[in-house]
């Protein structure tokens, strides 16, 4: 027998879960996200390599997408085993180094890790919307495995995303904090946040949305939207809510790109319309509005009139 096979495999060796704080930020922060073997920067079919402090070695800007899936599952009782198995298992369908896993205290479940991506762009996204499928309806299903009323899906998103210059983006950025917390509970059918589940995404002030200070505002893991990490080059979604299913996961985050894209063009006047906001969709989120937002029949209408089609998973 090999001398090291005689040596026990420790449970850390297995799969490592970060402490909520050891981790030291998300997607875009200006620390390594431990986790990680290498920083990277997913786009259509393939990676870039970043740097230790999460910048492209072009010096160019990220335009992606960071997700913090939050799992629960009762027919695992550990932590370390539901990660290895989400590892091992359920990750290996998607390219390697995909997820890191953290502890969150605020799971409920005999065992809960909430699993987080290195940045992504929205092709690489929809490009692996199969992969996705084959986590929620296939894995998730028949393992166990769930995002209940105490998870959610927190979505980082890049500043560049909103726009090519930092006025650009910044005026896309507080366009997009006033439709959420104007329409709160149409955000939150949209997001499948659940309105009874909101003590980590509260409803924020938007009165003064057209002319606040993002790199100033006070923010904190009770609110909808999240500021604090404007600076570092992203902004944070928390009123995005668990994701049920793929075609739950699939809607919600083609509601947020068409929201992102949505805010570049939209006029101040015109984000009191969820008519407006709206015009232009596609059958995906119009199949959100439709299904889960409460909308009049007149304003449902108006914007099936306008929906573009777009053949995804």
């Amino acid at each position: 027998m090999r001398k090291e096979a005689k040596v026990a495999k420790q449970a850390a060796d297995v799969a490592h879960i970060a402490g909520y704080y050891e981790a030291g930020g998300h997607h875009g922060s200006t620390y390594q996200y431990q986790g990680f073997k290498v920083n990277k920067y997913f786009t259509s079919d393939r990676f870039e390599k970043l740097t230790a402090d999460f910048k492209r070695p072009n010096g160019q800007p990220m335009q992606g997408f960071g997700l913090e899936i939050e799992t629960a599952c009762n027919s695992i009782s550990n932590d370390s085993v539901l990660a290895e198995v989400l590892d091992k298992l359920v990750f290996a369908q998607f390219p390697a180094d995909l997820f890191k896993f953290q502890h969150d205290g605020s799971l409920q479940g005999s065992s809960t890790v909430e699993c987080i991506t290195q940045v992504m762009t929205k092709l690489f996204i929809r490009n692996n919307y199969k992969a996705f499928k084959l986590m929620y309806d296939h894995y998730f299903k028949n393992l166990g495995i769930r995002c209940n009323s105490s998870c959610g899906m927190h979505t980082n998103i890049s500043n560049a995303c909103f726009g090519k210059t930092q006025e650009a983006q910044e005026t896309a950025i507080r366009k997009l904090y006033y439709i959420i917390n104007r329409h709160y509970s149409v955000a939150c059918n949209l997001f499948n946040r659940s309105t009874d589940h909101t003590m980590y995404c509260r409803q924020m002030d938007y009165s003064e949305a057209k002319t606040m200070n993002l790199h100033y505002f006070q923010s904190n893991h009770g609110v909808c939207f999240n500021l604090g990490h404007v600076d570092e080059g992203r902004i944070e979604l928390r009123l995005v809510g668990p994701q049920i299913s793929y075609g739950c996961f699939r809607n919600t985050m083609e509601s947020v790109f068409f929201l992102v894209e949505r805010v570049r063009s939209i006029s101040w006047a015109d984000c009191d319309s969820i008519e407006k906001i709206f015009t232009g969709c596609n059958q995906y989120v119009y199949d959100r509005l439709k299904t889960k937002c409460n909308l009049s029949v007149e304003t449902l209408q108006a914007i099936k009139a306008t929906v573009k089609h777009e053949e995804l998973l």
